[in-house]
């Protein structure tokens, strides 16, 4: 039987709500599992998942896609966001950190549990594996256009992006690129948007499940 881990992590993010910003700070605690006996390959993963928590996520900006101020700041501001398809409370931010966790990590270490708490969540801390209902949270119908329906949002791709913005050649892929983790390639996201082969996944506790 393989072993698990745990880590510990915190990032920072301004939340949306109800037209205010507030500060928030997120603490996360995973418990991962290396599928692959390769150490260098478990090492270059890890910093993956290093890199998503301590700059991807951190110094963002998150808010409800239907919220008004959403399309507000993104229009005349610079900063980088994370997108959730709810309201910005800590169970659904905990589903989309699993997920995105799980799908940077391609399989070479899963992550098979995460645990969210944050500074506005009143010391409550929320628990997500693959059976969890949180899940459900995530499905989403028309989240992108005709044009780019058929690509799974960005909490399932295994890109940097944290929020999904469609350009005229394809879908924002993040600021950061696993080849020069600390980089930030382009504050006006132009340059780093591309068409990708796609490749659907199956999300635990989908639409059916539990019913």
């Amino acid at each position: 039987m393989q072993s698990t881990f745990y880590w510990n992590s915190t990032f920072k993010s301004i939340i949306i709500v109800d037209n205010e910003l507030f500060q928030n700070e997120y603490t996360v605690e995973l418990g991962i599992q290396p599928m692959v006996a390769d150490l260098k390959k478990q090492s270059e993963y890890f910093e993956r998942v290093k890199t998503l928590f301590e700059n991807v996520f951190n110094g963002t900006i998150t808010a409800y896609r239907n919220d008004p101020l959403f399309p507000v700041l993104k229009k005349h501001t610079v900063n980088r966001y994370i997108e959730l398809p709810r309201p910005p409370y800590d169970q659904i931010m905990a589903a989309v950190c699993f997920c995105k966790a799980n799908a940077v990590l391609d399989g070479k270490i899963l992550v098979n549990e995460l645990t969210l708490g944050s500074f506005q969540g009143d010391g409550i801390q929320y628990s997500v594996d693959k059976n969890s209902k949180e899940l459900t949270l995530l499905d989403v119908d028309k989240w992108f256009t005709e044009k780019y329906k058929n690509f799974d949002p960005w909490w399932l791709r295994p890109d940097t992006a944290t929020y999904d913005h469609e350009m005229p050649k394809g879908i924002y892929t993040g600021h950061f690129t696993w080849k020069e983790e600390k980089k930030v390639v382009d504050k006006r996201h132009e340059e780093n948007a591309k068409i990708f082969e796609f490749n659907p996944r199956v999300l635990d506790g989908g639409k059916d499940k539990n019913k």
